[in-house]
């Protein structure tokens, strides 16, 4: 085959893998593509496959375009399925319609957290601030903000704002043995961080 023909062969599989991105949904079985949105719509939720699911989520974030649920929705579907970058920016692009969104506020959080290897850096506590300051009863996201001000060795400030926390919790909540784990890693790191090596 000629080097010519090779060059035009390429850019006819460029343009048509372009045209695909544009126009093609890879996540539905072929089927005209309005047809089948149309069949999922009308389907129960619980009948749906994920990919059917993120299609109707999809459908909704079009038809609804300034509401975050349906950004926040494609982001619980991409974690449930392992695709932490997709879901961050699914919760990203639903607090840019609604930046008070509390769900997407704990949920970007947990992924941020989760992408720092489990510690909740300042980002995730910032979120994770902002949604206990809108709905105090987001006590996991409360007692979590003040995580980097314990690691930073403020511990009166974070206890402070614990306490503001705990006011409004049961005395038994299973909520007391997570923090309770946070910081006992925390102390430990911080223990053999000034233990000398031998």
């Amino acid at each position: 085959m000629r080097r010519g023909t090779l060059i035009v062969l390429a850019c006819a599989v460029v343009a048509a893998g372009g045209l695909y991105l544009l126009k093609g949904r890879p996540q539905l079985a072929e089927q005209p593509y309005a047809e089948r949105e149309a069949e999922i719509a009308q389907r129960d939720a619980s009948d749906l496959n994920p990919s059917e699911m993120l299609a109707r989520l999809q459908l909704a974030a079009r038809q609804q375009p300034d509401s975050p649920e349906p950004q926040y929705f494609i982001g619980v579907l991409m974690r449930a399925q392992g695709r932490n970058e997709d879901a961050l920016r699914a919760f990203q692009s639903a607090l840019r319609r609604d930046d008070t969104h509390v769900p997407s506020l704990v949920a970007l959080a947990d992924v941020i957290m989760m992408r720092d290897g489990g510690i909740v850096t300042a980002p995730a506590a910032q979120l994770y601030a902002r949604a206990w300051r809108l709905d105090e009863s987001q006590h996991r996201a409360g007692l979590l903000s003040a995580l980097p001000a314990y690691e930073a060795g403020d511990v009166d400030a974070a206890e402070d704002h614990w306490a503001e926390v705990k006011q409004d919790m049961a005395p038994n909540d299973p909520l007391f043995g997570m923090l309770e784990a946070f910081k006992s890693r925390i102390d430990e790191e911080r223990a053999a961080e000034q233990t000398p090596a031998e």
